[in-house]
């Protein structure tokens, strides 16, 4: 992760957190605590697309240019905010709160979708699968037992970056110390060529979440 990028982080949070995690009369006013099992739906947050998601869509060009100078990339969907919905199983409460991009590999046929989430309903790290265990929608990432690879380890910043893999696909993220997340798939087009765990590890560490506080700030 560059350095400009955590220094931004860190304010951001910082400057979130002041607004977030207040006592209920000026966090009612500033911003909603963050809820630890996930957030109610909200039609802000519903296939809308502002400036904070346009700002993130920029920003991942400019990472994926950054990080894969070998490849050019299509657009498929802009950045849009999104809701996942059933992470508890039952209904559509609590939801993940996440701003959603999609892009191509020209020539190369590779697929993948980026995203940055918000603190609230995530649990760091993967869920291991492989015991044949109950799917929780909590986690992100799920290691099953067609993966061939499943690894996650602490930066020096306390970031924890995790990726899965059985060959065809890697699907990432990076888990930052604000709780936030930065997260991508990444699937193997025609020539059956992936970039790197690490390379693609790398990329999802430097993602900047400043928009989803934001976008969350001016709700």
């Amino acid at each position: 992760m560059s350095a400009a990028s955590t220094a931004k982080r860190t304010a951001v949070a910082a400057a979130a957190a002041a607004a977030v995690f207040l006592p209920a009369a000026a966090a009612s006013a500033q911003g909603a605590e963050i809820p630890e099992e996930g957030w109610e739906y909200s039609e802000k947050w519903d296939f809308v697309q502002d400036e904070f998601t346009a700002q993130a869509h920029a920003d991942t060009e400019d990472l994926l240019a950054e990080h894969f100078e070998d490849r050019t990339f299509s657009i498929g969907h802009e950045s849009i905010r999104l809701q996942n919905y059933y992470i508890d199983g039952d209904n559509e409460t609590p939801v993940q709160r996440k701003f959603r991009a999609d892009f191509y590999v020209d020539g190369s046929g590779e697929g993948l979708e980026t995203a940055l989430y918000l603190p609230g309903g995530i649990t760091p790290g993967i869920q291991d699968l492989t015991d044949g265990g109950d799917h929780d929608g909590h986690y992100l990432l799920h290691c099953s037992e067609s993966d061939t690879k499943c690894k996650e380890k602490e930066l020096r910043d306390g970031t924890v970056v995790a990726y899965t893999t059985d060959g065809t696909y890697i699907e990432a993220a990076a888990f930052f110390p604000d709780g936030s997340v930065g997260w991508t798939w990444w699937g193997e087009g025609e020539g059956g060529e992936l970039p790197s765990a690490k390379e693609i590890t790398n990329f999802v560490a430097d993602f900047d979440t400043a928009p989803v506080w934001h976008a969350l700030e001016n709700d």
